[in-house]
């Protein structure tokens, strides 16, 4: 079968259904994908060796989104906190932190306490803000290395997303057109 015979037969399957079936089709070729990304950044977070001595699964904090048809056809995976406790995972002692968003991006160094002293900034000659920089008493932080597990997951994943997606598309066009 050549490209335009094929085209031809998408375009006619097309044809038959209506613009809610279209949408469903490309929204459940979406979901497929998405999902499939979703498992495989999981898998990159329980590789990493995060939380793993914590009783609570660290890599439930991934989450994929399908946008709704009014915004266009996509989707994501993520790690930023969003809605329903999206990102969100509970410690030991039952407080809610964004631990995967820290892990993915990394965090500074920081120290808690009172504000000690502080180092004036002069701005350049034409912008002449001031701006105070901070350094604190107390104990540090500490800092959280990056993983950058979802940007791992992308450079492995990408190729031939198109391609799957396309796939998918095609089986649920003709599914629907069968029925």
């Amino acid at each position: 079968m050549t490209s335009d015979e094929f085209r031809t037969d998408i375009l006619s399957l097309l044809a038959r259904l209506s613009p809610r079936e279209q949408r469903k089709a490309l929204a459940g070729a979406m979901r497929r994908e998405a999902n499939r990304l979703k498992k495989a950044a999981q898998a990159a977070v329980k590789r990493s060796g995060l939380g793993q001595k914590n009783p609570t699964r660290v890599e439930r904090g991934v989450y994929s989104r399908v946008y709704p048809a009014r915004y266009g056809a996509g989707f994501l995976v993520s790690v930023k906190p969003h809605g329903a406790k999206k990102g969100i995972h509970r410690n030991r002692y039952g407080r809610e932190k964004p631990v995967l968003m820290f892990a993915e991006e990394g965090t500074v160094e920081r120290n808690v306490g009172r504000r000690q002293g502080h180092y004036t900034m002069q701005g350049g000659r034409f912008a002449s803000k001031k701006y105070r920089t901070y350094k604190r008493s107390g104990h540090s932080t500490g800092r959280m290395r990056a993983y950058h597990f979802l940007a791992q997951t992308e450079r492995t994943e990408a190729t031939g997303i198109e391609q799957r997606l396309f796939n998918e598309f095609e089986k649920n066009v003709s599914r629907a057109a069968d029925q």
